[in-house]
């Protein structure tokens, strides 16, 4: 782990865990709410009884907790996370039997080959470096079962110029130190259709959703 990434960490183990799910109420507000944002992204999903699904960079669990609701309870989900912290707070706040929570890198798992029928990354591909985006998705295709779906739902670039202004607005991109700032923008030109592609995915598609400012990309190992 470079020193970024220590950083990065540090950050979301001793700092961010901590108001992260203020922030996401606050980052969701403008469209409708945070339950709202999550249901209708993971409507692009389809469940199946017995499926296993993981979580993969689940920050606090909010998403895992959606994916529970929206799956049958013979479903297991696991959520993982690089940052003890955001994992300490999802175990808190766990009420679901079928649902368990681990820290580990994204891009080096210990998850066995072909172990997952779903993989769903939520809101996190935005926040890494090239490099780190291409191997998380590769590593979302190493353990996902042959057949298998990878969900992602990130940000978008909408082309309504006060949707841009507003989103800039409410997700603090005027904020100088934003380390979000660079891999946003980088993955936003080179395409996160064509990374997921380039990972080794196939059947690929884009869905644009709340006037292009989320995305939910979804391809087949």
């Amino acid at each position: 782990m470079n020193v970024n990434r220590k950083f990065y960490k540090w950050f979301y183990d001793n700092i961010h865990s901590k108001y992260y799910d203020l922030l996401m109420w606050w980052c969701f507000f403008p469209f409708g709410g945070e339950q709202k944002v999550r249901d209708k992204l993971l409507s692009k999903v389809s469940f199946k009884k017995g499926d296993k699904i993981l979580d993969m960079c689940c920050g606090t669990g909010n998403e895992t907790f959606a994916i529970a609701k929206h799956a049958d309870k013979s479903v297991i989900i696991k959520g993982m996370d690089l940052s003890d912290g955001q994992i300490k707070m999802a175990r808190s706040k766990n009420k679901f039997p079928n649902v368990s929570f681990q820290a580990m890198d994204a891009a080096k798992t210990s998850y066995s080959n072909d172990e997952f029928d779903k993989v769903i990354v939520a809101h996190a591909l935005h926040e890494m470096p090239r490099d780190v985006r291409i191997n998380v998705l590769k590593e979302a295709k190493r353990i996902l079962k042959r057949g298998g779906t990878v969900t992602i739902l990130d940000m978008d670039n909408p082309p309504s110029f006060w949707t841009r202004l507003l989103i800039g607005f409410v997700w603090f991109y005027w904020l100088p130190f934003n380390f979000e700032t660079p891999t946003r923008r980088d993955m936003l030109k080179r395409g996160l259709l064509k990374e997921v592609q380039e990972a080794g995915f196939v059947a690929a598609s884009k869905t644009n959703m709340f006037k292009g400012v989320f995305q939910v990309v979804q391809a087949k190992k």
